[in-house]
């Protein structure tokens, strides 16, 4: 699956990790150790197990990223909707929404 990250920060971001953890759309947990610069953007492709009929709409599967900001990580849970294609390939919609939670954060 391909993906586009964009940094609307200042400062720039490193991209730690990547998981997919959605039961239809599944990718384990990556490491990246991607440089995003200020304002920048970066590509990122992992392989998703994806097994559905073409039309099929996966709802609410996550990209969920672990990225450290300024010293700090975070993560950022990015929420879709897949749909499959007419080969059956994975199609995302664009996001529907982002959150972020700061790791260890109660």
């Amino acid at each position: 699956m391909h993906w586009r990250i964009h940094n609307e920060r200042a400062r720039p971001v490193q991209i730690d990790t990547a998981v997919q953890p959605h039961a239809q759309f599944r990718t384990p947990e990556t490491k990246l150790g991607r440089d995003l610069s200020a304002h920048g953007a970066i590509d990122i492709d992992l392989p998703v197990r994806f097994n559905e009929e073409p039309g099929t709409v996966v709802e609410n599967p996550f990209l969920i990223l672990r990225a450290t900001y300024e010293g700090v990580s975070w993560r950022i849970l990015l929420r879709v909707q897949v749909t499959a294609g007419i080969r059956g390939e994975p199609i995302a919609s664009r996001t529907l929404s982002v959150s972020t939670d700061r790791v260890g954060a109660v």
